[in-house]
């Protein structure tokens, strides 16, 4: 999926992920309790999970992991999903986690 087509907003009180129709999850700020940038190997691309740890990326580069407690919800395909780890690839990940605080 070309990276126009993933979106990361962030306002007062959520974080919105989109990727294309394939993923979406609003994931509210005061559940994000742990964020810093993801020095893990990454070998796909696209919107990935399991068990509550999801990939969401277009790319290797500029990545970060958040920690989110209470799990929050998102969809893949339409189908419920349960994020407890969320790991992104950004344009500007510096910047995102000084927004994010």
């Amino acid at each position: 999926m070309p990276a126009e087509r993933a979106r990361v907003e962030l306002s007062d009180g959520a974080l919105r992920v989109r990727f294309g129709i394939g993923f979406t999850a609003t994931i509210p700020r005061t559940s994000v309790t742990a964020a810093a940038r993801d020095t893990r190997r990454v070998l796909a691309w696209g919107a990935h999970g399991f068990a509550g740890r999801w990939l969401v990326n277009t790319s290797s580069h500029g990545m970060v992991v958040l920690t989110i407690d209470p799990p929050s919800r998102g969809r893949v395909l339409g189908f419920p999903v349960r994020l407890r780890e969320l790991r992104l690839s950004l344009a500007d990940p510096e910047a995102f986690l000084a927004a994010l605080g």
